[in-house]
């Protein structure tokens, strides 16, 4: 019988908190791996996915929960196709009734704040080949040395430049701090922008990343306060602020989320860009004009990215087979299925000769390991909701760095102290 868990869910920063804890019945843990004998497996794995590129359909797993049951035929995999929209309210309803999945799609932010209420099967066990997979996919999925997340796919954001503008300034694509400065004047000069800078999207894809190339982090190595205050976050920091009053950014995407469609990459007027979806770019920009480079760099070469994987809630009441499920979904041979079909990029580096006859894709998969996905801690998405009025404050109001990072700071240490 499944075990009951209980959740309490109060509201902190106009948000769902979850405080859980899973109630045994008694037994031990479920031991992790999957058992020799495939005959020896048998119950019901209730899997929430969803919809991953053009995967969003039932139908599409069904040939694959097939090809699963020829060798585990004792067990039944249901498929249930979950929305994005309000994805984690769903989750805290099962929680909440009791009834929540056995193998679930997770990103990054996710890991933490269920592993620390000790309701994710540690999975270190689970395979003897995750050397076969990119460091940057376990360690997202990884909470206080434990992995808890089977990576399935990776994105990167594709750093790119537009020829058009790169001709009419003389400039190449930058790959370093200093080049991007270089870079600028000419870029104005020309009448285009040099990059633009999202103060409304995630930070993890914004002020984080140039924290990260100048070799800073958000939180210390303890996870018990904030660090990105310190002189690389600022220097960080300056370097937006710099482009900023220079006008080398737009300055609408500052303040404003912009339809991708309506901005001034989308209209061709930036030079380098770094963090886009590469297949939305190419939907609106001819693939000609685009030359796809290297992540930038400074202290750190940095990409922007997440990762993708399967998760088991130790809850499940039937642990061998979601393991057994699992296991499967992080072969090489369903992966290289799944990315073929999905557009996205491999977990795995044994998987190779993907997107060969498309080498803007093709050079993304050599940078996969640099790929940072974000913080590592249950309270990830508060922190970044503290810390982005503050930089937004430096930035259209001309707020000292240093001052506005030591705000923000002040912020997040008190979150993080609430516990």
């Amino acid at each position: 019988m499944r075990r009951t868990v209980r959740a309490r869910i109060t509201a902190a920063a106009g948000s769902a908190v979850l405080l859980l804890a899973a109630c045994g019945g008694g037994g031990d843990e479920p031991e992790v791996g999957v058992p020799a004998n495939a005959d020896e497996v048998s119950g019901t794995v209730v899997f929430w996915t969803y919809p991953l590129g053009v995967i969003d359909s039932v139908n599409w797993w069904q040939p694959h929960v097939e090809e699963f049951q020829e060798e585990y035929p004792d067990v039944e995999v249901e498929v249930v196709m979950q929305s994005f929209s309000n994805r984690e309210e769903a989750l805290i309803t099962a929680i909440a009734g009791g009834n929540p999945p056995d193998v679930v799609y997770f990103n990054p932010d996710f890991i933490p704040q269920f592993a620390d209420q000790d309701l994710l099967l540690p999975l270190d066990d689970l395979r003897d080949d995750w050397d076969s997979f990119y460091d940057a996919s376990l360690a997202s999925m990884t909470w206080q040395d434990t992995l808890y997340g089977a990576p399935l796919l990776m994105q990167k954001g594709v750093n790119m430049c537009h020829t058009d503008v790169m001709e009419a300034a003389g400039v190449d694509c930058p790959t370093t701090w200093e080049e991007l400065r270089a870079a600028g004047p000419a870029v104005k000069d020309a009448g285009y922008y040099l990059t633009e800078y999202s103060g409304t999207s995630t930070l993890n894809h914004s002020f984080y990343q140039y924290l990260w190339m100048a070799g800073g982090e958000v939180l210390t190595e303890d996870l018990s306060a904030a660090a990105f205050n310190g002189p690389e976050g600022v220097e960080a920091l300056e370097l937006i602020q710099e482009m900023v009053e220079n006008e080398w950014v737009p300055l609408q995407p500052i303040s404003v989320a912009e339809q991708f469609e309506q901005s001034q990459l989308a209209q061709g007027n930036v030079l380098y860009h770094s963090g886009g979806n590469l297949p939305h770019v190419r939907s609106v920009i001819d693939p000609e004009k685009i030359v796809t480079t290297e992540p930038l760099q400074h202290r750190e070469q940095v990409a922007v990215g997440s990762v993708g994987a399967w998760s088991i809630f130790d809850t499940t009441s039937s642990p061998e087979a979601a393991q057994a499920w699992v296991h499967f979904l992080s072969e090489a041979d369903f992966i290289e299925q799944f990315i073929a079909e999905s557009g996205y990029l491999p977990p795995r580096e044994d998987i190779e000769g993907l997107f060969a006859d498309d080498p803007q894709v093709a050079e993304g998969i050599d940078h996969l390991d640099y790929v940072r996905t974000g913080v590592m801690h249950p309270k990830a998405r508060e922190i970044i909701d503290v810390i982005r009025p503050h930089i937004q404050a430096a930035l259209l109001e001309g707020q000292d760095a240093q001052a506005a990072l030591d705000a923000a700071a002040a912020e997040v240490d008190a979150l993080i102290a609430r516990g």
